[in-house]
């Protein structure tokens, strides 16, 4: 029986930590990371050889446009491509919600002039 769900080999880590990059094993217990580096601490369900790659932590976007884009892309795909794990929506001064009943006109009219997001 594995000790470890994952085994990342031999990969490049940055941390985000300020300290120089370094190659390291990165092992994964129960969806989150058990140790960087040193000997295995055990045997590990699958192994992925992650040589010549960078292993890093997942990236937070504190700035985006998804107010109306995760309606259709639920995903916010283009983020993902690049590492991001978590979105952070209206923070741009206006968005879609909330917004009071009266003024749901002029956001949708915002978004459409600003965003190119049609009506």
């Amino acid at each position: 029986m594995a000790d470890l769900d994952l085994h990342i080999k031999g990969g490049t880590v940055v941390d985000g930590t300020r300290v120089p990059r370094y190659r390291a094993d990165v092992f994964i217990k129960d969806g989150k990371i058990a140790q960087v580096g040193g000997r295995s601490p055990g045997f590990a369900k699958k192994t992925i050889d992650a040589g010549g790659m960078i292993v890093a932590p997942g990236f937070v976007d504190l700035h985006t446009h998804y107010d109306a884009q995760i309606r259709w892309d639920p995903y916010c795909t283009i983020s993902g491509w690049h590492g991001v794990t978590s979105v952070v929506l209206g923070n741009c001064g206006f968005g879609f919600v909330p917004v009071r009943p009266d003024f749901r006109e002029r956001s949708m009219l915002t978004m459409t002039r600003t965003e190119a997001i049609p009506y």
